[in-house]
């Protein structure tokens, strides 16, 4: 039998509301999706002001983040021609989203759910959901594991 962690609904909502204090701060209406380690909603917010396609693009960037344990802003640059990853936009389903804003969470080096962010620029978005899954991280541990390649091949 295999045990998984993974975000619980109140877990979600701290996510949320860090991702919701980071837009606003940065003035980048945002939706914020999270998902559980088996990459279903737990809990998503849409931001007054934020587009009506970034509610599917959230969802679908903390999809791809917990699909690949890897930060969506990461896989921009391993999708690309002759690379390990090329050909992922159009796997998934049709979920793969190869830009930033979709970041896996990890407590205590177990990814336990991605956060998923859209509605400013690439820039904006890899920010909001940085911070945002942050939130547990240092919450729980004090820490906070800013992922990178060699962490999730790890």
């Amino acid at each position: 039998m295999v045990t998984l962690k993974s975000l619980g609904l109140d877990d979600a909502n701290l996510v949320i509301h860090a991702g919701i204090a980071r837009a606003k701060a940065i003035n980048s209406p945002s939706t914020i999706c999270v998902v559980d380690v088996g990459g279903t909603t737990i809990a998503q917010a849409r931001m007054d002001g934020a587009s009506l396609s970034s509610v599917a693009l959230a969802y679908n960037k903390a999809y791809t983040s917990i699909s690949t344990r890897l930060a969506t802003s990461f896989i921009t640059k391993i999708a690309q021609p002759g690379a390990d990853f090329y050909g992922i936009a159009n796997g998934l389903g049709g979920r793969a989203i190869i830009f930033p804003g979709g970041v896996p969470i990890s407590i205590d080096g177990a990814v336990v759910g991605a956060v998923g962010a859209s509605g400013g620029n690439g820039e904006q978005d890899e920010d909001v959901a940085r911070a945002a899954a942050r939130s547990p991280a240092s919450i729980w541990t004090g820490e906070c594991h800013d992922k990178d390649f060699d962490y999730w091949r790890g």
